[in-house]
């Protein structure tokens, strides 16, 4: 038996897992092998070393001549504190009889010395972490050293309820796929949530994951048929599998295994999970699948139901934009990262001139129809990475990063001239516009006051036109 058995697992998979850990559980993890060496890197940016250690180099002597010596003499877990003062959990890997390396976890933030709860939010938090990377690396080392599957259902059960306790979306479906790839040494894995009548590839990992993900597979799909008539995984060959959409050009070494679980819920389809690995499960492998499916499908619903609540409380249920509270968080969040990097940021107020009157004179439906196309006409103006929101009543506020006044004024000109131009029913609509650009002492509410006022401006000199703060 090797002296470092972290030498039997790839660093590769292993890396994506740690890292899907660690945003998971909003918390830095690294691991040494068995000799204090490294064995992976730090999952997450060190901003919390390099606000302690004023920016210089974060890794230097003191630093390794600590973790070795901490390390080194760790009998089982201790927390302790590094040279710059920053508090960790550490932990020995594997059992006594097969030590297999060390866990170090960070906390993302400073921990102040008054703030007892919140250290023991983050050390409770560390021992869940290293709980799941223990059972983990037990079970990847058994099957690679013995050949057994004994310890798969631990990690799978550690994993799960991790899954199960999660409710960021994006995080359950990330844990997902790269558990999978980790454990099960998955060639490909893919997760697929339903949307209405389709099936859309919201995660894959491993080989060919750059042809799935984003992909929408009917529900009326032969094969998507097929897994939703049942509630058991279904056993595809290669030549079922190249019958979906994006997977015509796969290719699979000979014995392979695919298999696709439909994902249920007490709430009906949630969606699907794909597993393509090099061998097949033996009995007690089938089991453990089949048990990680359905917490997959419950964690899935439960963060699906979150999100859809968080965007009915983020977004204009008439537009479909973005409400005032969730735009000035945006906003701020911009701001912030503007003063940072010194990149320029613009914002533009838009208001529909003479509104009150045409829903006066035209009744409220026809004043939704213009607000929704004036929605759809700014929607259609600017790039993805802008911002869009519905400020109140017919009044609309558009965030652009790294834009110019210049630039911002060509994306108001371009909205102003396509709301002037567009059939609306009854009458011709028109908008006015304000511009303001970010400066360096600026709050969310300054910027917004100053392209109001430029949006005031553009009114008194007559409407439908854009007016461009001087300050």
């Amino acid at each position: 038996m090797p002296t470092n058995l972290l030498l039997n697992i790839s660093v590769k998979y292993w890396q994506d897992f740690q890292d899907t850990l660690a945003k998971v559980m909003d918390a830095n993890i690294y691991i040494f092998d068995i000799n204090g060496g490294s064995f992976s890197q730090f999952s997450l940016p060190v901003e919390l070393c390099r606000e302690v250690n004023k920016g210089r180099v974060l890794r230097d002597e003191k630093c390794i001549s600590f973790y070795k010596s901490a390390l080194g003499s760790l009998e089982d877990k201790d927390m302790l504190t590094c040279p710059y003062g920053i508090k960790l959990c550490a932990y020995r890997l594997g059992s006594y009889a097969q030590k297999i390396g060390f866990l170090i976890v960070t906390p993302t933030r400073l921990i102040t010395q008054v703030g007892r709860e919140e250290e023991n939010i983050f050390v409770t938090k560390a021992h869940s972490i290293y709980q799941t990377i223990n059972e983990v690396f037990k079970a990847i080392l058994e099957k690679n050293l013995l050949g057994l599957r004994r310890l798969e259902l631990n990690s799978i059960y550690e994993i799960s309820r991790l899954m199960t306790s999660i409710v960021e979306l994006d995080k359950v479906l990330d844990l997902i796929a790269n558990s999978l790839i980790i454990i099960y040494k998955a060639d490909l894995c893919f997760v697929g949530l339903r949307e209405g009548d389709k099936i859309r590839i919201a995660q894959a990992k491993g080989e060919h994951s750059h042809l799935l993900t984003g992909t929408e597979w009917p529900l009326v799909q032969p094969l998507i048929e097929q897994v939703f008539s049942k509630v058991e995984p279904l056993s595809l060959s290669l030549e079922e599998l190249r019958t979906l959409p994006g997977l015509g050009g796969v290719e699979v070494t000979p014995g392979t295994e695919i298999i696709v679980y439909p994902l249920w819920s007490a709430l009906g389809a949630v969606g699907l999970l794909g597993i393509v690995a090099p061998v097949s499960p033996d009995d007690n492998g089938s089991k453990n699948l089949q048990i990680y499916a359905n917490f997959a499908a419950v964690a899935l619903a439960n963060a699906t139901f979150i999100r859809r609540l968080e965007r009915e409380a983020e977004t204009d249920f008439l537009t479909g934009f973005f409400n005032k509270r969730s735009l000035r968080n945006m906003l701020f969040t911009e701001l912030e990262r503007t003063m940072r990097y010194g990149t320029p940021l613009s914002i533009i107020f838009v208001d529909i001139d003479y509104f009150k009157a045409y829903n006066d004179t035209y009744g409220h439906v026809a004043g939704d129809v213009v607000l929704q196309k004036t929605a759809e006409i700014i929607k259609n103006s600017i790039r993805s990475v802008d911002i869009a929101g519905r400020y109140g009543g017919e009044e609309f506020v558009i965030i652009l990063p790294g834009t110019e006044k210049e630039g911002a004024a060509k994306v108001a000109e371009r909205i102003r001239k396509s709301i002037e131009t567009y059939p609306f029913p009854y009458r011709q609509v028109t908008a006015s516009l304000g511009i303001a650009l970010a400066k360096n002492n600026d709050s969310a509410d300054s910027l917004l006051e100053r392209a109001d006022q430029a949006l005031y401006q553009a009114k008194r000199q007559g409407k439908n036109r854009f007016y461009l703060d001087p300050s």
